[in-house]
């Protein structure tokens, strides 16, 4: 059932993206279609617009400080990546099942074992699910194409979120973190109410454990036991705690310039 329902989904990607049952771009079988390539002209002009509606922009470049870990976003060093990237994450705010399968590479990888490719991606996520609205992909994405990230290759690639692709490697990424953000609470206890140890920005930290889930904003994180540099202990809202061996999204430039998703997956 699952391999039929695969063959369906790429069915109607093909057909959605092409005329005569025909995928755009001659796409071999199982290979999600190429869309048409965008003009220069157009690719400027929205390389503008979705500048001019950004609201909270990284630096293009990071800051080094010992025990801090800056946030960088390289993205818009590229403006056919950039338009790429803000054309997926509208992507993905819509939940767009098909949207995502056709920006993703058919050998993409999901993880360190044996599964690997365009299927397996599908039935990782249940991305031929009855009910996509439902999916743990839609919110993992969205914050992984929000946390910035660096380009590599010669920007033939891009990685994110910052904190795992500019880890710096004194650091253990199985017992360090980042804070992602500043003025984030240190706090005493694994709670909203409990009191404020103080103020971190950027730290490097050591993670002790997960504590108790909390919403908070409309948002569900665990709170995080983490320990600074200095020796400090307190709890930080998962939210704001960046796991360099947690997700990772990359992508990489395919034939014709166009960017697709070459990996999502998570370990070290």
């Amino acid at each position: 059932m699952r391999a039929l329902a695969i063959t369906l989904i790429l069915g109607a990607l093909m057909f959605s993206c092409g005329s005569g049952g025909q995928p755009a771009g001659g796409s071999a079988a199982g290979e999600a279609p190429e869309n048409p390539a965008i003009s220069p002209d157009s690719l400027r002009n929205l390389y503008a617009e979705y500048m001019a509606a950004r609201t909270d922009s990284m630096p293009t470049y990071q800051v080094k400080e010992e025990g801090k870990l800056y946030p960088v976003d390289e993205a818009p060093l590229d403006t056919a990546f950039f338009v790429f990237r803000e054309q997926l994450k509208r992507t993905v705010a819509g939940k767009d099942v098909f949207g995502l399968l056709d920006v993703t590479a058919k050998d993409i990888k999901v993880s360190f074992g044996e599964e690997a490719g365009f299927d397996d991606f599908v039935v990782m996520w249940g991305l031929d699910s009855k009910q996509p609205d439902t999916l743990r992909i839609w919110r993992l994405l969205a914050r992984l194409l929000a946390e910035g990230g660096t380009f590599a290759d010669n920007r033939a690639a891009f990685i994110a979120p910052y904190y795992f692709s500019t880890w710096p490697g004194q650091y253990d990424p199985v017992d360090y973190g980042a804070i992602a953000g500043a003025g984030v609470r240190l706090r005493e206890s694994p709670s909203l109410n409990s009191r404020i140890l103080k103020t971190i920005s950027h730290d490097i930290v050591t993670i002790l454990e997960e504590a108790r889930e909390e919403e908070i904003g409309g948002e569900a994180y665990p709170w995080i036991r983490v320990e600074l540099l200095s020796g400090t202990q307190g709890y930080v809202f998962g939210k704001f705690v960046g796991d360099p061996v947690g997700y990772r999204v990359g992508f990489e430039k395919k034939t014709g310039g166009r960017w697709r998703i070459a990996f999502l997956l998570a370990g070290d």
